[in-house]
């Protein structure tokens, strides 16, 4: 993990950011230092990187209180939380969507978790830690000087929230947005993720800061909102002129054939092609089937 040199976003905020090369992972976690707080916005995979990162604030922790905030419990995003337990090393509240703990309960991400261990010793210690303290709507943390406004932001999953500090115009995006375009999961999650990028659009933030994508241009916003409309696009005229065949969703080359081609994406996002991860083409080929999908049923809907 790396601490990342400050590239003009407020002196307050650090950027920590982990990059398991050997398994295509890169993601950002941030320490935010407030007056009354060290606010920790995400705890990466493994409680040895939440440790670096508290032992890289622990000056500030000397007269500070941590405090913990989930973006959504993917387990690149929360993995760490142990560090932060009632019975932990550092004990913090850890704020998070209520839809959240309930994922991180469940036997479903019990199994994961237990298959995960077996295959990669990194993830030996890691307990599931659910949020203590949960959201479900807009809520405000008062930290004497900033104020956070948590913001839920569902798409990407149904748990996510993005943090605003309107003091600055700084926004933490989670995964609700990143470059170059988030993850779509399916048709039905497609609408929620675009309405969050909206919300978090016309906030007008001055820097944005995903976890993926090592970015911090306000522009990733209307950047990301560009690409879907541009899938749209695409994809309603194949359906409008004919061209897409009607085993479309077992295609292995939907963006070429709604001509849109993953080049094309990646120059909409303004993103740099070698420096791009290869997974983002799955991605591309997920956001247009969900996106025909969603076209279709509204052609056939009574």
């Amino acid at each position: 993990m790396q601490q990342i040199t400050n590239g003009g976003w407020d002196q307050r905020i650090t950027i920590f950011r982990a990059d398991e090369a050997e398994a295509g992972e890169q993601v950002d976690a941030f320490a935010i230092v407030t007056h009354k707080y060290v606010v920790f916005v995400d705890t990466l995979a493994t409680p040895a990187l939440a440790r670096q990162m508290v032992e890289a604030m622990r000056p500030y922790l000397a007269d500070r209180q941590p405090l913990v905030i989930n973006t959504h419990a993917d387990y690149d995003h929360c993995w760490g939380n142990a560090v932060f337990a009632t019975d932990g090393e550092l004990p913090a509240p850890i704020y998070g969507h209520a839809y959240a703990a309930k994922r991180l309960t469940s036997d479903e991400d019990k199994h994961y978790l237990s298959d995960q261990q077996q295959k990669d010793p990194r993830f030996a210690e890691v307990r599931l830690v659910p949020p203590t303290n949960t959201i479900d709507k807009q809520t405000a943390i008062d930290c004497g000087d900033l104020q956070l406004a948590l913001i839920p932001t569902p798409g990407h999953c149904p748990d996510h929230i993005a943090i605003w500090i309107p003091n600055i115009r700084h926004l933490f995006t989670g995964d609700a947005a990143e470059s170059p375009f988030p993850y779509v999961a399916n048709a039905a999650t497609l609408p929620s993720l675009i309405h969050s990028l909206e919300v978090l659009a016309g906030l007008n933030a001055a820097i944005a800061l995903p976890c993926h994508g090592e970015t911090t241009d306000p522009q990733l916003l209307t950047c990301n909102l560009n690409y879907f409309e541009a899938v749209k696009t695409s994809c309603l005229q194949s359906i409008e002129n004919g061209s897409l065949p009607d085993d479309w969703i077992n295609a292995k080359n939907i963006a070429d054939i709604v001509g849109m081609s993953y080049e094309e994406a990646l120059a909409i996002s303004q993103a740099d092609p070698e420096q791009t991860p290869s997974m983002y083409r799955d991605f591309h080929e997920t956001a247009i089937k969900a996106t025909i999908t969603l076209l279709l049923r509204s052609q056939n809907a009574p």
